[in-house]
């Protein structure tokens, strides 16, 4: 019995078949079965060595991107000493490079509380509480008719300084004006303008003695006009008396400020008034006094007020 020889020992035969458009399988010859057999290793070669050079660019790529950048080492002796020593350096440089002054932090918290008011920053507000002076006062001080109400926490101020400037023999003193009311202050400009229709046209240029009411430190109820009986009208012969000599050198001590004072007309756009005091409290007063600034200056030497309010563009020449 003969027995069918096994695949791997069959000749090879010059033929494979292979169907054709009709489906019957042609014999295909062996050169182009070869030339098919070449084509297909050489497609093979091409893509691995395709994907070699991939790899290798790829890893060039990751060894430049990862590759360690060169530190310099810095020699420790104690690692514990050494941090310490960096922290310290770290934390002195952050305070020096922005001290805070105690002192400064503390007048600017003074000064903050201290309201402005003149032609560029107007007040509208009224005063909270007033007091009557003449029941206050003592009766060696004059109050005028039209000038007794203060605010409280001003007028408990006034009556001390009075009372100090007694104990000192000064006795003749005169509340010459205190608060008013707005329609009074607004009827003294409006007088002014009919007799004159370009006053205070450019008061920084051409300071003024009277002012409409939302510039007027009188309608707040903190400013006071003291006079004396030998100079009884705001004259520039009041500055010489001794009254006015003890307020100047004094008044600070119990919360008030010469408010517009001799050489600061430009600044505060009203003339030097030697019997006008405004009350500011008595920490902000001795600042002020100490400083030898006007109320403006003084308060623009710490950037204040921080937001101001838009400046009267025009005069108000009636309410």
């Amino acid at each position: 019995m003969n027995r069918r020889p096994a695949r791997h020992n069959r000749p090879q035969s010059p033929y494979r078949s292979a169907p054709d458009r009709r489906g019957v399988r042609q014999p295909i010859p062996l050169v182009q079965r070869r030339s098919f057999a070449y084509r297909h290793r050489q497609q093979r070669r091409r893509r691995i060595i395709a994907l070699i050079v991939g790899a290798a660019i790829l890893g060039l790529l990751l060894a430049i991107l990862l590759w360690p950048k060169e530190e310099q080492d810095i020699p420790v002796v104690n690692p514990e000493i050494s941090s310490e020593i960096i922290s310290s350096e770290i934390t002195s440089e952050v305070i020096s490079s922005d001290p805070i002054d105690p002192e400064w932090e503390r007048a600017y918290q003074v000064a903050a509380q201290v309201r402005l008011i003149n032609f560029d920053h107007p007040n509208y507000d009224e005063p909270t509480k007033l007091v009557a002076l003449d029941t206050l006062l003592s009766d060696t001080v004059t109050v005028n008719s039209g000038a007794n109400y203060l605010e409280e926490e001003a007028a408990l101020a006034l009556k001390e300084m009075f009372d100090a400037a007694d104990a000192a023999g000064i006795t003749t003193y005169i509340v010459n004006s205190a608060y008013r009311d707005r329609a009074t202050q607004q009827s003294f400009w409006d007088n002014r303008l009919a007799q004159n229709p370009e006053y205070g046209d450019d008061v920084y240029a051409n300071p003024v003695k009277t002012v409409p009411a939302y510039a007027s430190e009188h309608c707040t109820g903190l400013a006071v006009d003291i006079l004396c009986d030998s100079v009884p009208h705001g004259t520039s012969d009041y500055q010489d008396t001794a009254e006015a000599k003890w307020l100047a050198e004094n008044a600070h001590k119990y919360g008030f400020i010469l408010r517009y004072p001799d050489g600061k007309s430009s600044v505060t756009g009203v003339i030097y008034e030697a019997w006008h005091y405004r009350y500011v409290g008595k920490e902000a007063a001795a600042d002020i006094y100490q400083s030898g600034l006007c109320l403006e200056e003084y308060l623009a030497s710490f950037g204040l007020p921080e937001a101001n309010p838009a400046p009267a563009s025009q005069k108000i020449k009636s309410t």
